[in-house]
């Protein structure tokens, strides 16, 4: 795939990790997975599908019969063990239930366990994550400023909210809120760590979609600090100008792509 496909299928990974961290019940004998999306993130991984018994299982080979094996069901159990320890563990047949030796392993998988519920997705997650080639040069950060200023030319809203994606994905900003929705602007930030009790980002983006404008605050800012807010309703009442606008601010993130590849602070 090319680094576009696979940064979108980054995205499509994240997203359904979110969407499942979220939506999972974990109390004890309650638990509850959606499977269909579940279903999605497996598909995703190098674990392939194997009946044993009535379980469902899916199996990464580790080490001889070791297997990394992973219980599809709603407490969603990942394994360090072999397939058949893992079928007398959950599904024992009553000729295993007379070993003194086998009921303690039904009893108590903990020698055995690696994961459940949410940590269990975010390690499929981060299996199938390890899967795409995530390494880029200039020349494939130039093809996606190209399709931003096409999308810039033609005021295309669905064109530069996917380039919005594919950076947004890439560095990490994610949407910020100022409590002010009659701003009727979508602003973006990506998250600083900060000493203070108070959330900090760096490089705010400000997008509006009614008149196409796009612009970039360069530096630290904060959505629950007084100056911030007035910057950015300034901003909205065209008394602000941003450090950066249009094209210059998908070139700008293009920078902070190339600096973030070679493992430098941006």
């Amino acid at each position: 795939m090319s680094f576009k496909e696979n940064l979108k299928a980054k995205i499509r990974l994240d997203r359904l990790l979110q969407k499942l961290v979220s939506t999972i019940r974990e109390p004890p004998g309650q638990q509850w997975l959606d499977k269909v999306l579940t279903q999605q993130l497996f598909d995703m991984t190098d674990f392939e599908h194997r009946k044993v018994r009535s379980l469902h299982l899916y199996i990464r080979p580790l080490k001889g019969e070791i297997m990394e094996i992973a219980v599809f069901d709603n407490e969603l159990a990942i394994y360090n063990t072999t397939v058949d320890d893992v079928a007398l563990r959950k599904n024992p047949n009553w000729q295993e239930m007379v070993s003194i030796k086998n009921i303690k392993k039904i009893m108590n998988d903990h020698d055995v366990i690696i994961s459940k519920g949410k940590e269990s997705l975010k390690r499929l997650h981060a299996n199938a994550l390890a899967l795409l080639d995530l390494t880029y040069t200039r020349d494939d950060l130039a093809l996606l400023l190209e399709e931003a200023r096409q999308g810039l030319e033609r005021k295309s809203i669905a064109q530069i909210q996917e380039l919005f994606d594919l950076f947004f994905g890439l560095l990490d900003f994610e949407p910020v809120s100022f409590g002010v929705p009659e701003l009727d602007l979508q602003t973006f930030g990506r998250p600083k760590v900060y000493g203070g009790a108070v959330p900090a980002f760096d490089h705010l983006i400000l997008f509006d979609e009614k008149t196409m404008s796009l612009g970039l605050k360069k530096g630290v800012f904060s959505p629950q600090s007084d100056s911030g807010l007035a910057w950015v309703v300034q901003y909205a009442q065209n008394k602000k100008i941003a450090d950066l606008q249009g094209i210059a601010v998908f070139e700008f993130l293009a920078e902070l792509a190339m600096e973030k590849q070679s493992g430098k602070k941006s």
